[in-house]
């Protein structure tokens, strides 16, 4: 009786983990649609202008953390091919927060298997 009471318990905070998982990820999807990101970068398909971000997850690591919110924030080119993001004017600005925030989902792509 009491290990049926701890895998309803553990099953309930796993399912519970994962609507909060789902969650902040739908919330990031969001933001990165709000931000314009979704125009040329998609999770898991690539699209001809721009890296899918599971592809971005696959090739960076957390130690390029500064280099990919500088990218996000300002833009770039040169890291994907000939890639390049459209200029800042062009773009919704993205704060700090934000940036770093994005690179977070980003990244964690890589352990979801998107």
């Amino acid at each position: 009786m009491k290990f049926r009471s701890i895998s309803i318990t553990l099953a309930t905070c796993l399912s519970m983990g994962a609507s909060v998982a789902f969650a902040d990820s739908h919330g990031m999807m969001k933001l990165a649609e709000e931000k314009q990101c979704l125009g040329c970068h998609l999770t898991s398909e690539e699209l001809p202008r721009a890296p899918s971000f599971q592809s971005i997850a696959q090739k960076y690591t957390e130690d390029d953390r500064e280099m990919l919110v500088e990218v996000v924030k300002t833009g770039g080119e040169d890291h994907w091919g000939s890639a390049v993001m459209p200029p800042t004017e062009e773009r919704a600005e993205v704060s700090d927060q934000e940036a770093n925030d994005l690179v977070d989902w980003i990244l964690n792509l890589r352990d979801e298997g998107m």
